[in-house]
């Protein structure tokens, strides 16, 4: 009788533990790909940080989201072609080289940048969560860009690719948006199949359309998420970029509402590998 006890106790304590180890199974093969980026999106508390002020036509921002830092500035078409001297740097050392050496650093630019020296350059200004008033750029827009974008929207159309420096990127002239070739990957960089920072730089040649670019993260399923959709509108220029809080293979592309023959130019770039 003894033994026939021992017997059923040690059954049902097998059993028991099977339907624990298949619980716990099944709850993390249950973990979907939305849930996955809720945890990485989770981790930062959106909030503007600063907005810079360049020029009477064009203002930087710098914000935070749930899953990464945004550094984008917007302008007329025509005072406004890329950010010289900014566009390779972290969005850290784009704040650092905007502003006085008298502004406080908004604490989540610091915690997204990796160079631990630009880290120690910021961190002797002091910190701040953010700041509610516009600033004023220290630099002027002459010293920053060149003096028109109509390049971009002229001539024949056409892309090429650079992988070169730390970074893949693609160019396009006078393109067709939602054309073939409008698609870019991060796992195309050689040796570097995953980023940290996605960039585009674009200039929206239509005076009625407007363009649209999104991004992309691969999930652990192999398939790609939308993440971010940046609308540039009519004969308007934007430079966006986004530093996340984690490595992934990301995806760009560039689409456009209305009536197809929907004309751009600029770049779609990956770094920080």
């Amino acid at each position: 009788m003894k033994k026939l006890l021992n017997l059923k106790i040690s059954i049902a304590t097998t059993m028991l533990f099977i339907c624990i180890s298949f619980f716990s199974c099944s709850t993390e093969e249950d973990i979907s790909p939305e849930n996955e980026v809720t945890i990485e999106e989770n981790l930062l508390v959106p909030k503007t940080l600063a907005t810079i002020r360049l020029h009477d036509d064009i203002e930087i921002v710098f914000r935070t989201e749930k899953d990464g830092v945004v550094f984008e500035a917007i302008g007329d078409v025509d005072h406004f072609d890329k950010l010289g001297s900014l566009d390779n740097k972290s969005i850290l050392s784009q704040f650092l080289m905007l502003t006085q050496e008298n502004i406080p650093v908004p604490e989540d630019l610091i915690n997204i940048e990796e160079n631990q020296k630009i880290k120690n350059t910021a961190l002797k200004r002091g910190t701040i969560q953010r700041h509610v008033t516009k600033l004023n750029s220290k630099l002027v827009l002459s010293a920053n860009k060149a003096p028109a974008n109509s390049s971009s929207c002229s001539g024949n159309p056409g892309y090429y690719n650079t992988d070169a420096y730390g970074q893949l990127y693609r160019t396009y002239k006078n393109y067709t948006a939602g054309g073939s070739g409008t698609t870019t990957y991060s796992s195309w960089k050689n040796n570097g199949n995953k980023c940290k920072t996605a960039k585009l730089w674009l200039s929206n040649c239509s005076n009625s359309k407007t363009l649209k670019a999104r991004t992309y993260y691969k999930n652990v399923f192999g398939n790609y998420k939308h993440l971010n959709t940046i609308n540039i509108s009519p004969n308007s220029a934007r430079f966006w970029s986004k530093t996340y809080v984690f490595r992934r293979y990301r995806r760009t592309s560039v689409g456009a509402t209305g009536l197809p023959g929907h004309k751009f130019g600029g770049y779609l770039l990956f770094t920080d590998y």
